[in-house]
């Protein structure tokens, strides 16, 4: 198993490397769930995660990560404790358990 790449959060610090859609990122300003998907088959800590409306735009481009779609996402790296975080918001509605 090969080591995960490390992000230097300012809230966190040293934390695994995590990625998810700017839609995700943002709900962990503003506190409102967006959704949250990742791959059925990842068996990463902290897989790849996009909302509902860039899994909506996925669908609508027959099920692929167009670069339109890709677009829309926007990827933001994420310290493994944000990323938790904001999973928190979006699958617990809104009810934070950090």
């Amino acid at each position: 198993m090969s080591e995960n790449s490390k992000v230097q959060c300012q809230i966190h610090g040293e934390q695994d490397e995590a990625f998810a859609c700017q839609h995700i990122v943002n709900s962990l300003h503003t506190g409102i769930p967006v959704g949250f998907y990742w791959p059925e088959n990842s068996g990463q800590i902290h897989p790849d995660a996009w909302c509902q409306e860039c899994e909506n735009a996925r669908i609508e481009a027959g099920g692929d990560w167009t670069p339109e779609v890709e677009k829309l996402l926007n990827v933001k790296i994420l310290c493994g404790s944000c990323y938790d975080y904001a999973k928190s918001i979006c699958i617990n509605g809104g009810k934070v358990t950090q």
